[in-house]
């Protein structure tokens, strides 16, 4: 079954970017695939999707992976990247079937790890004509601000919230930018 559809990163995006749009609804939020990060730093994990859900403190960061095996065992890419990755709510993203086949394979394992470390599991699954996503666990929440973590996150997000605030009649004021 999986032959027919495309589980590759490109593929993924999309149903999860529908998921996070009815989870975590806002009108100021905005979805950043393949986000650069602002300083070249080999520690720091590259994520494939960013969402501002609303605040600048409420950014979810998801690597998504095409294999179970490269979620446990990958160190640069999976489960032990994402210590070094930033974000308040850090996710990994798999295929259902993926997750299912390695789980019963290796007793839990990728789930058990994400629990114990704070990190969310989503996963993409064929649905009708296209794929849809689920969330399997939720993340822990880490404190902080890290869109200028991301090159032009920050002025991404403040012209979303900006334009829908003045469309809601309120008046934009910038105390940050002299």
């Amino acid at each position: 079954m999986t032959e027919l559809y495309d589980f590759s990163v490109d593929a993924m995006i999309e149903p999860i970017e529908r998921l996070f749009e009815r989870e975590f609804p806002t009108d100021y939020g905005i979805f950043v695939p393949h986000a650069q990060l602002t300083e070249e730093d080999g520690h720091v994990t590259d994520v494939d999707l960013l969402y501002v859900a609303g605040s600048s403190k409420m950014l979810h960061a998801i690597k998504i992976l095409s294999t179970y095996d490269t979620c446990l065992f990958d160190v640069q890419e999976g489960i032990h990247s994402m210590s070094r990755a930033y974000g308040n709510y850090l996710w990994l993203g798999l295929p259902l079937d993926e997750f299912r086949e390695g789980e019963a394979q290796y007793n839990d394992i990728l789930h058990n790890t994400c629990d114990e470390r704070g990190v969310g599991i989503l996963t993409v699954q064929p649905r009708g004509r296209g794929l849809s996503a689920k969330i399997i666990s939720r993340p822990v929440k880490q404190e902080g601000d890290f869109l200028d973590h991301y090159d032009g996150l920050r002025k991404k997000w403040r012209e979303v919230k900006d334009r829908n605030m003045a469309m809601d009649g309120y008046e934009i004021v910038d105390y940050y930018s002299g």
